[in-house]
């Protein structure tokens, strides 16, 4: 197939995982990047650059939307009239205005999905919900159940995934002592994030990142944060390095988890996961990954792990068989196709509910 991806490429970026993916499956994959061009990833000075390039990128494109415009018209067209005929657009993000996606529709005749790896915090104008996607693919099913049940939309649960090319157990000596820590977390720094670490500001603790926002108030969690972004090996080595990883969800997480989850057992990393109703279909609680279901629960079960080394082992070996037999871009990206072609009605889901463990 002759597959056009539209989405941010940059590195651990889910368009790029994407694209490279369906490359090495044989497909040809178009790509069309809708965002100024970034730095890559690293200190601060990178951060600031990438943050007010981002900025200024979105005010343009909200007085164009403001105007009735199209965002991407123009260079679609263009790419369009090289590449040729196409046989599928897979956007990665709501980066396509109605317009844009009444004008691919009409130059492609191909069918126009989104698989949105977000979760509902970040839907802002949601453009989607109001633009001729044939199919929408949620990493949340409790998004999936929403959508479908009250506007009817062909919507399909596709949980998040991770790339074994990117994170391999093999990339990482994990006694290695730069990177040896009882806990650690790597992602970005947000109020409620924050908020929950600080109940553990007293451990051995190693959070990794790009640098808070300077409105965050960090307090006794500033000697923790490496303020250092970790990819590929030196995430493995971030994982693996620590006894736990600790993988806290943000709160509009509902019933999905986030990509952390499969990252972590992709490294071999042993995790704590804060529990959502869909992680039991995902992984087998307390055999390939463990969870906790509030800060008591968390805390218990952080000196009892500390406390087990063979049981993290246990747990991360399985956790790593899960998540590269189940959960890597190859099989959601065939998953994905399967409903495309009509062969599957998607992931899974788990039942509408909200039953803690154990409650």
């Amino acid at each position: 197939m002759k597959i056009l991806v539209v989405g941010r490429f940059f590195e651990e970026g889910v368009a790029l995982f994407i694209a490279e993916e369906l490359t090495r499956m044989g497909h040809e994959v178009l790509r069309f990047d809708p965002g100024p061009t970034l730095a890559s990833f690293g200190g601060k000075a990178r951060f600031y650059y990438n943050r007010a390039r981002s900025i200024a990128s979105d005010a343009v494109q909200k007085v164009r939307m403001m105007a009735g415009q199209d965002l991407h018209g123009a260079k679609l067209r263009r790419l369009l009239a090289k590449a040729g005929d196409v046989d599928l657009v897979l956007s990665t993000h709501d980066f396509l205005t109605p317009a844009d996606a009444e004008a691919l529709k009409a130059a492609t005749k191909a069918p126009l999905i989104l698989w949105y790896p977000d979760p509902v915090w970040s839907f802002r104008r949601h453009m989607f919900l109001n633009a001729p996607y044939d199919m929408l693919f949620f990493k949340d099913p409790y998004l999936v159940h929403m959508i479908r049940s009250k506007l009817g939309k062909r919507v399909f649960y596709m949980p998040e995934c991770y790339s074994p090319h990117s994170l391999d157990p093999a990339m990482a000596d994990p006694a290695d002592p730069a990177w040896a820590t009882d806990i650690c977390i790597a992602g970005n720094l947000y109020a409620y994030r924050v908020a929950l670490f600080q109940q553990l500001a007293d451990r051995d603790l190693k959070i990794w990142g790009l640098p808070a926002p300077p409105w965050l108030r960090t307090g006794d969690l500033k000697p923790k944060l490496q303020n250092r972004y970790v990819a590929h090996a030196d995430k493995v080595r971030a994982f693996r390095g620590a006894k736990i990883v600790l993988n806290t969800l943000n709160p509009s997480e509902i019933w999905g988890t986030n990509v952390r989850t499969f990252e972590a057992c992709g490294a071999g990393a042993f995790q704590i996961v804060d529990w959502r109703p869909g992680l039991g279909q995902l992984f087998e609680i307390g055999r390939e990954m463990e969870i906790f279901t509030d800060l008591e629960d968390l805390q218990a079960k952080i000196d009892r792990y500390l406390a087990a080394p063979e049981d993290r082992e246990a747990i991360a070996q399985a956790g790593h068989a899960r998540a590269a037999r189940d959960h890597t871009y190859r099989v959601r990206l065939e998953q994905l196709l399967d409903v495309v072609d009509g062969r599957s009605s998607g992931y899974p889901e788990p039942a509408p509910a909200w039953q803690i463990p154990g409650g």
